[in-house]
């Protein structure tokens, strides 16, 4: 290759006239050449074959692309100005919501293209002042591109990029880095007088599109703003009402927005006309467009969505920004655990974690170390790192008055604490991943959580061992409890029973099978939760430590086992009704299919040990045991007791959650999101409980029927059953 680009470097091009464009006759000769004789000949490689079809599809050559002659016109009615402004907020939702790249969204706009070209040629962007649509529609074309410019920054910043989340690798964006703070203020600030003319000139319906154009700059703007936050001296688990009122004014700030957004009442403003030629593909041929062309998007967005989109975005936001309020790790722990199982949609096809933004902003910000790359700084606070984050949870979780918590406090060195220290620097490595699990979709999130349970698997038995050490040595009673080695087992059983309900919400298992051998699983492993919470009790007892989180998480644990535990009769009712069958593609096939399949459906976590879950001839044997009982003659009267048990237990550990939760004396947000997510289990209990009684009329009446997996309107951790 070096060759031949050399070679055309000695090709001198001066005097042109004998030039002449080959390009029709070339593709007429290419046309008649079959693609497989391509990639078979001997005289190219692979590589060079691949360019050559490339080459012979011109699809796939931006120059092939026409431009669309246009040119801003010196005029513009409101109505045109808001259809352009209003597309140019469709383009930046489809962006950075529906996987399309800027070249199909936010470039396609022309005013945009025109105010690129300039930047980039190194002239002075011309507002127009005949006009004052015109002068709006370029201004806020200039505020769009800043806004991206932030995005992009923080996306590479956060180094959590991925194509699909900002697409941005088909153009050459080096233009960016050609716009400054102070060029921005010059190109998007429109002055009051502007508005009051305007306001001035206006009937009821002008109104309602100069108050989207003011909406659509409010927006922006207030994007804009997010970068004082990265200048924030945060008071992390302090009180400081300075801070505090600062906090509260942004987010009020983000929540005014979002009204505005929903009080735009404009039912036509999909059917506004944009002049001819607004939007094109123009800047994918201007720009150094390095993919496929692609056409342009933006149209098939309707407004109601996009303001879905950009509420969601801002909804996100707000969230993110929240986590400074935790008065304490456990606290902020608990909301990071709330953004990273936060979903936007109830699509049960396409399930999104956190907005794109809301997630480049939490790592970037979090991670804010702008004075000392080499620290890992927590939201830039001097002197406070992740590791020393990892050491609080534990000190509040599980080690405070314990002989590691008393030793440090003392001060004393001693082989055990250097051990110590040495053990939290690994430790705190992978915790620090697992805070920034909300800036993962939930995809993502899942394959994590797999590589988790390996780390605190591996990690249980150097902990147990590290322990015993501290017994032989002395530093450790004889009757000590192992603190570490217990939280180590807690965070492991954690995992599975998170690997399982994440992939419940992914889809991953569709018939009754299946689902009956998830909730036998998440049913002992809910299980093997709660008696080991109540180890974890028992030692901070002795300690004689607040026992008051540890409770919740018990009470909190009991939900999912006894809801659970519902749905296994659910599932175990419909396999002795005969609905318990594998696909029809591969029933029957050969004797061990149906355990090959269940193997496959428990790789990730099969290998693990100390609990071992439920192999495939313990699940057979217990499926036989419930189905000889549900054939049995008694089997109405033991379902009614046993349901009735269950939600007694349910029942219970509600009102415990309840109290704990105002006894937790957490934030007012976090309090409200854990009410929400009891009463959503609560609401699927009663609903599970519907579908038991309907089956037990059903398998009474011995009436036929066909069964549906139903999600919708359903607990996404635990989906309910339709019958036909």
């Amino acid at each position: 290759m070096s060759d031949i680009v050399s070679s055309f470097k000695d090709i001198s091009l001066d005097g042109t006239d004998d030039l002449v464009d080959i390009t029709d006759l070339f593709f007429k000769t290419t046309s008649t050449i079959p693609y497989s004789d391509i990639i078979k000949s001997n005289n190219f490689s692979l590589l060079q074959g691949t360019h050559a079809l490339e080459l012979q599809n011109p699809r796939l050559d931006t120059f092939q692309l026409d431009l669309v002659p246009y040119e801003i016109s010196k005029y513009l009615t409101l109505s045109q100005a808001t259809a352009i402004i209003s597309t140019q907020l469709k383009a930046l939702s489809s962006w950075l919501d529906d996987n399309v790249g800027l070249p199909t969204s936010i470039l396609s706009s022309e005013y945009i293209c025109n105010i690129l070209f300039n930047n980039t040629n190194k002239k002075p962007v011309e507002l127009e002042n005949g006009n004052i649509h015109i002068e709006l529609v370029n201004r806020h074309s200039a505020l769009i591109i800043a806004v991206v410019k932030f995005i992009i920054e923080l996306a590479m910043k956060s180094q959590i990029y991925e194509e699909e989340d900002l697409n941005t690798s088909t153009m050459n964006l080096d233009w960016f880095e050609n716009l400054n703070d102070n060029q921005i203020k010059s190109l998007t600030n429109v002055k009051v007088e502007i508005w009051d003319i305007l306001n001035s000139n206006s009937n009821s319906e002008n109104q309602n599109y100069i108050s989207l154009i003011r909406t659509s700059f409010n927006l922006l703007n207030s994007l804009l703003e997010l970068k004082s936050i990265f200048s924030w001296n945060i008071p992390l688990f302090k009180s400081d009402q300075t801070f505090q009122n600062k906090l509260n004014n942004l987010l009020q700030h983000l929540d005014d927005i979002a009204t505005q957004l929903d009080s735009i009442d404009l039912p036509n403003i999909d059917s506004l006309k944009s002049p001819e030629g607004s939007f094109n593909t123009n800047s994918q041929v201007k720009f150094d467009n390095q993919a496929p062309p692609k056409e342009v998007l933006i149209f098939k967005l309707e407004w109601s969505q996009c303001v879905r989109n950009l509420n969601n975005m801002i909804n996100d936001i707000v969230d993110v920004v929240k986590i400074v309020k935790a008065n304490n790790v456990i606290e902020l722990v608990e909301w990071l655990k709330y953004l990273e199982n936060k979903r936007n949609n109830n699509d049960i096809v396409e399930i999104n974690g956190l907005h794109i933004i809301s997630r480049v902003l939490l790592f970037s910000w979090m991670r804010n170390n702008k004075s000392n790359e080499s620290q890992d700084l927590v939201f830039n606070i001097p002197n406070f790192d992740f590791k020393q984050l990892l050491w609080q949870l534990l000190i509040e979780f599980s080690l405070e008055n314990s002989v590691i918590d008393k030793s440090f406090k003392n001060g004393k060195s001693s082989d055990a604490l250097e051990q110590i220290n040495y053990y939290f620097d690994s430790v705190a490595q992978l915790w620090k991943e697992i805070l920034f699990l909300p800036t993962l979709n939930p995809s993502r999130q899942r394959q994590f959580k797999c590589k988790e349970l390996k780390y605190w698997n591996m990690r249980q038995i150097e902990t147990g061992n590290l322990e015993e050490y501290f017994k032989q040595i002395r530093f450790y009673a004889s009757n000590e409890p192992y603190p570490l080695t217990q939280t180590i087992m807690y965070f492991k059983l954690k995992s599975i029973q998170e690997i399982i309900i994440k992939s419940v919400e992914l889809n991953l298992y569709k018939d009754v099978r299946e689902f009956l051998s998830v909730y036998y699983q998440l049913t002992l492993i809910s299980y093997q939760i709660d008696v080991h919470l109540e180890r974890l009790i028992k030692m901070k007892k002795a300690y004689k430590s607040d026992l008051f989180y540890l409770m919740f998480l018990k009470n909190e644990n009991s939900l999912i086992l006894q809801l659970a535990i519902a749905k296994c009769k659910v599932f175990e009712l419909l396999t002795s009704m005969g609905h318990h069958s594998l696909p029809k593609n591969i029933i029957n096939k050969t004797p061990s299919t149906e355990g090959l399949m269940y193997n496959l459906q428990w790789k990730q976590i099969n290998s693990i040990k100390d609990p071992e879950m439920l192999s495939f001839t313990e699940f057979k044997k217990r499926v036989n045991e419930r189905i000889n009982i549900l054939n049995s003659i008694v089997f109405e009267e033991v379902m009614t007791d046993e349901i009735t048990d269950t939600i007694t237990t349910f029942t219970k550990a509600i009102t415990m959650c309840n109290l704990l939760i105002n006894k937790l004396n957490w934030f007012d947000e976090l309090k409200g999101i854990k009410l929400i997510e009891i009463e959503k289990l609560k609401d699927e209990m009663m609903k599970t409980k519907q579908d038991i009684e309907l089956l037990v009329q059903t398998k009474v009446n011995n009436t036929s029927f066909k069964v549906e997996i139903k999600r919708a309107n359903r607990h996404r951790y635990f989906p309910g059953i339709k019958l036909n």
